[in-house]
């Protein structure tokens, strides 16, 4: 019992980009490569509400929109993944070339208008007004919801049901992490006039406002940097605090019914298109996607990537080749921390691991093996709720069906009684 709530504790450590060990330099692409794929969390925003009793000179966008530092942040992505795709595409934007997508949340819109200035420089007869817009260009992009924000969707109807558990901190990790800081809590709550106690949302905004006061260099207020607390000091108080970041949403990445909800219809599309490159179904060089926390880090769980923690501008890269072998490589992309960004070598599951080549790639048939999920296209389908751990393999990634394929022949079966029918 005390190993295993040692490890919910250090699962739900909050990892800020700066304590996070990054590689000073981005992995370059195979030569043979073909096809990009990018999947990035919106940059910095602001919180959901705003601390009162502090000299904030920042927040003037809006609750939840895209700060200045969100902005640096997406635009120094845009930047490598020039660097990194180099003359796969042009740079130029060129519809048969690429395709984005983004939520139809502003702050991933932003995100992703912003990354593509700094991926797609206009040059030549892509410039239309040098005078006043020497590096910039109007890029097209779909907003889909269902890809990229499901719980926005009205007629998703198992989303309220999949989220309420974790709204109301009834997920075991949740009632843990409440009980180990009660004291904390009860004392932040007074403080700030915030139920903390009562949600961890709550301590979730919180924490929010701590980490824009670092972005912004803000003075803590004096309960936060000389605490009335017995037993714990300024640090340690504020580091407790940014356990609680976005916590409801790593839950949500966590907790099976929601992490298939909120990544499943992501995943197909990401294995559908990496088919259609393996077949030369389209000409598509890159895809690109804008997401939130739960969505993005959900999906890069399904896919197989270990990684607890999506921070602001992060997310993750795929390459595809068809030469020697066809066959997938699956990239982690981080801030350092605002205007520069670095792509590397994502840390895999077991499974995915065993079948990994010497060169970091992944034979693409062992990817979709792996990675594949039975999320129903419909989300009011029972699966979608049911919370069940015994149909899931736990000795590989924890996130894959036992039986894939006996899902994929049950299909099959009932396509063919139905043509008989």
């Amino acid at each position: 019992m005390l190993q295993i709530l040692t490890l919910l504790i250090h699962y739900f450590l909050f990892l800020s980009s700066n304590a996070i060990d990054l590689p000073q330099i981005s992995t370059q692409i195979s030569p043979n490569t073909e096809f990009v794929i990018f999947g990035t969390r919106h940059g910095n925003r602001n919180p959901e509400q705003f601390l009162s009793g502090i000299d904030r000179d920042w927040g003037q966008e809006g609750l939840l929109e895209l700060t200045s530092i969100g902005k640096r942040q997406a635009y120094g992505l845009g930047l490598e993944l020039r660097k990194f795709i180099g003359n796969l595409t042009s740079n130029n934007y060129n519809a048969t070339e690429v395709k984005y997508y983004s939520s139809s949340a502003n702050r991933c819109q932003m995100t992703l208008q912003v990354a593509l200035a700094g991926l797609h420089p206009p040059q030549a007869w892509g410039e239309w007004n040098r005078q006043k817009f020497a590096s910039w260009s109007p890029i097209p992009y779909t907003i889909s919801d269902p890809l990229l924000r499901m719980y926005s969707v009205p007629s998703c109807k198992q989303s309220d049901k999949v989220w309420a558990p974790i709204d109301n901190d009834q997920i075991p990790e949740l009632e843990n992490l409440k009980t180990d800081n009660l004291r904390v809590l009860e004392y932040l709550s007074a403080e700030t006039g915030w139920n903390l106690t009562g949600n961890l949302g709550q301590a979730a905004d919180l924490a929010d406002n701590v980490i824009q006061m670092d972005f912004y260099n803000t003075s803590y207020p004096k309960w936060l940097a000389q605490p009335e607390l017995d037993g714990i000091n300024g640090t340690e108080l504020k580091n407790t605090i940014l356990e609680f970041a976005e916590i409801h949403p790593r839950t949500c990445a966590v907790y099976y019914p929601c992490r298939y909800l909120m990544g499943g219809l992501w995943l197909n599309d990401v294995i559908d298109k990496l088919s259609d490159a393996n077949t030369t179904k389209n000409a598509l060089k890159v895809v690109g996607y804008a997401s939130h926390t739960e969505i993005t880090l959900s999906v890069m769980k399904l896919m197989g990537i270990e990684r607890d923690e999506v921070t602001t501008s992060a997310g993750f890269v795929i390459e595809f080749r068809r030469r020697p072998s066809v066959a997938v490589r699956l990239l982690n992309h981080d801030p350092t921390p605002i205007d520069t960004h670095v792509i590397y070598p994502a840390n895999l599951t077991k499974e995915l691991a065993d079948v990994q080549e010497a060169d970091g790639f992944i034979r693409l048939a062992d990817f979709v093996r792996i990675s594949y999920s039975d999320w129903p296209k419909k989300c009011d389908a029972p699966s979608c709720a049911k919370d069940d751990p015994s149909n899931y393999d736990t000795e590989s990634s924890g996130s894959q069906p036992k039986y894939p394929q006996l899902f994929v022949i049950g299909l099959m079966v009932i396509g063919l009684l139905i043509i008989l029918d």
